[in-house]
């Protein structure tokens, strides 16, 4: 694989990672499914945040591995 493909595909990774933890820094969406500390926890909105970012994510990384698999 092409070595800006690779690099692409690590882009939107890291953007994923970071919107996942914008969404989880500004916002309390839903309830608190995890506590981690008496003022900090992991509300539902955050976990629903990086899921649809990671799914998006997932989908342009297999997009790229098929578009390089099928110009072999």
């Amino acid at each position: 694989m092409p070595r800006s493909r690779l690099l692409r595909v690590a882009a939107v990774w890291v953007a994923a990672t970071l919107f996942g933890l914008l969404v989880a820094a500004t916002t309390r969406i839903g309830p608190i499914v995890a506590s981690l500390s008496y003022n900090h926890g992991v509300h539902l909105g955050d976990l629903l945040a990086f899921a649809a970012a990671y799914l998006v994510a997932a989908a342009v990384t297999v997009s790229e591995f098929e578009r390089h698999q099928n110009r072999k």
